[in-house]
Parts: C-alpha cells; sequence; structure tokens
C-alpha cells in the first residue's frame, strides 16, 4: 500500500475510528460531530515546513539554493540538505520537525522515528515530538503506543492541550472511557475555561448513550463558547431526548446566524416530525434541498419525511 497515501489520512483515522461508532444525527443527516482541538498533525508538519524551507535558505549551500522541502515527497536532495542542516542544529526542534514530517512522508517512517525519538531525548520537555510519535504508533496500529506516547506528551508539557484530547481519544477507541473521562477533567482542572475539554466529554458521554450528561457538559461548554459545532451537537441531543421545542430553538438559532445549515435544517424538520407537523417538516426538508440540490442523503431525507407523512395520515383515517 502507498505510504504516501496513507501519510494523507493519518490526522483523521482516529477520527474515522470513532465515527463508526458514534454516528448522530438530526434524522438521516449526520451531524458532523468530531472531537475537539485534538493534536493537528497535518498543520504542526506544515508550519515545520515552511520554517525548514526559510532555514535552508539562509544557511544551505550554493549547490542546494531553490531546493524546496514538502510535506509529502520531498525530493533525495532535499532531505539531504535538510538532515545534514538538523545535524549541525540538534536543539532546533522545529527543524527537527520538519526533518521527521518530511522523512515519513518519503516513505522512511522508521528513520522518522528516530528523529522524534532522538528530539524527545534531547528535549524531555518536547511534547509535540511525543506527539508525532504517537501518530506514527496509530500509523502501525498500535492503540496502546499511542495512549503511551500521548500520556508522555502530557508529563513532558502539562500545558499543551491538544495532547490532553488526543489522549482522551485514544483511550476512547480503546475502551477506556473512564480513562477518557478522567484525562479530560484533570484538563478542566488545569484550564477551566477550555471549551474542548467540555465538548470532548460531551463527545464521551454521546457515545455511551448518556444524554443527560451529555447535555449537561455541552450546556456549559455553549456559556463559555457558543460554537456551531456544540449547538448542532445539543440540538441532536435534545431530540433524543424529545425536548422538541428546545431543540427547535437551538436549531433555528444556528439557522439564523447560518442561513445555509443543512444540518439545522434537517433538525428543525425532524423536531416537526417528532410532533406531526409533517407540512412544516417536508418544507423545511425542501428548503435544505434548495441549497444542496446535489445531496443525496438529503434526497433521502424528503423521503423518510413524505413516508410518514403518509403513515400519519392512514392512522388518522383508521382511527
Amino acid at each position: 500500500m502507498n505510504r504516501r497515501w496513507i501519510y494523507s489520512l493519518l490526522p483523521v483515522l482516529l477520527i474515522v475510528w470513532l465515527l463508526l461508532s458514534i454516528t448522530p444525527s438530526s434524522a438521516g443527516v449526520t451531524i458532523p460531530v468530531r472531537p475537539q482541538d485534538s493534536f493537528d498533525f497535518d498543520g504542526t508538519a506544515e508550519q515545520a515546513i515552511q520554517y525548514a524551507n526559510a532555514y535552508l535558505q539562509r544557511h544551505a549551500t550554493e549547490e542546494a539554493a531553490g531546493q524546496q522541502l514538502r510535506l509529502r515527497g520531498s525530493s533525495k536532495d532535499a532531505l539531504d540538505t535538510l538532515e545534514r542542516q538538523a545535524q549541525l542544529a540538534p536543539t532546533d526542534f522545529t527543524l527537527q520537525t520538519a526533518l521527521g514530517v518530511a522523512l515519513y512522508g518519503a516513505s522512511r517512517a522508521k528513520e522518522a522515528q528516530r528523529v522524534f525519538e532522538q528530539a524527545v531525548r534531547t528535549n524531555p520537555s518536547y511534547a509535540i515530538g511525543h506527539c508525532y510519535l504517537g501518530y506514527l504508533a496509530h500509523y502501525e496500529k498500535d492503540l496502546n503506543g499511542y495512549v503511551k506516547h500521548f500520556e508522555q506528551a502530557i508529563q513532558a508539557d502539562p500545558t499543551y492541550v491538544p495532547a490532553y484530547n488526543s489522549l482522551a481519544m485514544g483511550y476512547l477507541v480503546i475502551g477506556y472511557s473512564d480513562a477518557a473521562l478522567r484525562v479530560l477533567t484533570q484538563g478542566i482542572a488545569r484550564f477551566p475555561d477550555e471549551t474542548s475539554f467540555f465538548s470532548n466529554r460531551a463527545y464521551i458521554y454521546v457515545s455511551q448513550e448518556r444524554w443527560e450528561a451529555a447535555q449537561e457538559i455541552l450546556q456549559q461548554a455553549i456559556a463559555k463558547q457558543p460554537t456551531e459545532h456544540n449547538r448542532l451537537l445539543l440540538g441532536m441531543i435534545l431530540l433524543k431526548r424529545q425536548e422538541y421545542e428546545r431543540a427547535r430553538a437551538v436549531y433555528t438559532s444556528i439557522f439564523e446566524t447560518n442561513p445555509k445549515s443543512i444540518v439545522a435544517l434537517a433538525g428543525l424538520a425532524e423536531s416537526y416530525k417528532k410532533q406531526h407537523d409533517h407540512t412544516k417538516a417536508i418544507a423545511l426538508i425542501e428548503q435544505a434541498i434548495a441549497l444542496e440540490p446535489a445531496n443525496k442523503d438529503l434526497h433521502d431525507e424528503l423521503r423518510e419525511h413524505q413516508e410518514a407523512y403518509r403513515n400519519w395520515k392512514n392512522q388518522e383515517k383508521k382511527e
């Protein structure tokens, strides 16, 4: 299998594994529920590559002038130049990060691993190095190794928020939901205004179908930072708890600020359908289709609403 293709998927693999078992929706339209503020593999790597290119422009030899590193598939000459410069600057950890990710992008995973291992030995507080080692373990399908490295990332730098969230999600994947919740509780105790910890606790409660607990913690997150993501999740939870009018208020507030939110429209439609106001529900789904005519899920959703309406009418006739 092409490692570069795997590399391009690496930042989302963990999230995909989670979403295979957690697919909350407003009716048939899936809400984009995802862990918040986890370690950004590609974002951190891109920054390091940009830094390394600027570094090489200042320090590389004339023969290497014009060589540009890339996140994936850097030329051998560019990589060789980077390796030589990294050897001259063993405590420049952004440069070491660039070398590690560039090696990985060139399908040299073992060498990348050695770079990050050397970096964390040189600087034990280098949390990002531990995070990359965690993702390399994840690539090898070693989730226990993933967890171990993110634990070490927190020990290395207890202020590095993404490490807490990534560790919690790792625990959740391997079935240790209580440990995941403990990590986020520790994060909240240290950073009481960091809303991602609240959102991710709600995410875990949703995975356990603990709707009341999810609603309570999510409302705390929204009180601190009313993001659309958090409000969409709250609306879904309220639908699950059959609090249709409150769900409608949440979805309406989202649609007022984002008139193109098809998920908010689908949530509104579902809230009306549950209370047998099928005419409004169908009109809302048609409004969503007008925004995204090619969206197959919305057309499926429309058929479901129309069928629910027919069934309701037939039931009324029998009564």
